[in-house]
């Protein structure tokens, strides 16, 4: 509980700071944490514990649900909205917050055991943010967003990382603690730049229909398709749980990153991931007593 309230202090702090200093840029500092520090969260957490087959179990099965609900919500995107909030409705629920609430919280729950698997999901998850769902914050695929896109180091850090650890290739430990300084510095700046983004945020303007989708898909649709498709696979027990778990998590900080970086509704963005991770206090411990 301390390590969630600790999470909060940071956004407070970037709220705070947007509020007294309005010159504060905000897009510097998304530019600083996308380009700069994310690579650092990246390739600490891929080279943490070697990748092997029996750890692939819990992050294949992971994105296996993200892209079964994916089909739901482009459908849903489709029907209901246009323009930019078609994509906001097509992608943002689908990446959640598994690193910085996913991770604690299995932690608490399931001790070491649930911290381990819930780590290997938020790699999969960061691998999935930056390798398709960054194709929906950049709207259209053309020339200028495709070199964008591939201009941001994370892709390319986490493949060397992939490559480096299948071939039991590791970093020794004090080239691991520089790249945890770089790690943990990433998910501060990004939770303050979640507290700027929020400071920016108009009542007046929110798209109430947005937030209902938003809502829907993932307290809804997401828990219930992971919860069908996990038990066809047969998986312990507990790997079902953690990965539910990181299923219903609030809408990552990430998705305002993104949102920055292509000006896809960055303060609506925003608003969604205060909304779902109000939601999710008393929404997870209702379901809590089922998983």
């Amino acid at each position: 509980m301390i390590t969630v309230i600790g999470i909060y202090l940071f956004i407070v702090i970037g709220f705070i700071a947007k509020k007294k200093f309005p010159e504060i840029h905000e897009k510097s500092f998304v530019i600083m944490s996308v380009y700069f520090l994310q690579p650092f969260l990246t390739l600490w957490g891929l080279m943490l514990k070697p990748i092997n087959l029996s750890t692939a179990n819990a992050p294949l099965s992971y994105l296996a649900v993200i892209f079964i609900s994916f089909i739901f919500t482009f459908t849903l995107a489709k029907l209901f909205f246009k323009g930019k909030n078609q994509n906001i409705v097509t992608i943002t629920s689908l990446v959640g917050n598994t690193g910085n609430l996913g991770i604690p919280l299995s932690l608490a729950l399931w001790g070491s055991e649930g911290a381990f698997w819930a780590t290997i999901i938020n790699i999969s998850n960061v691998l999935f943010i930056y390798s398709f769902a960054i194709f929906f914050y950049a709207g259209k695929f053309n020339i200028e967003n495709a070199k964008k896109i591939f201009k941001i180091p994370i892709i390319w850090v986490g493949i060397i990382a992939v490559i480096l650890n299948t071939n039991h290739i590791m970093f020794n430990t004090d080239i691991m603690k520089i790249l945890q300084m770089g790690a943990f510095s990433s998910m501060v700046i990004q939770l303050i730049i979640f507290g700027i983004y929020t400071a920016n945020i108009k009542i007046h303007k929110i798209d109430k229909k947005l937030s209902l989708a938003i809502v829907f898909e993932k307290f809804i649709i997401l828990p219930v398709i992971g919860y069908l498709f996990l038990q066809l696979l047969g998986l312990n027990s507990l790997l079902i749980k953690v990965i539910l778990l990181e299923v219903m998590v609030p809408i990552a900080v990430s998705n305002v990153n993104l949102a920055a970086l292509f000006d896809t509704e960055p303060e609506e963005v925003a608003w969604l991931v205060i909304l779902t991770s109000i939601l999710f206090i008393p929404y997870f411990l209702i379901v809590a007593k089922f998983i």
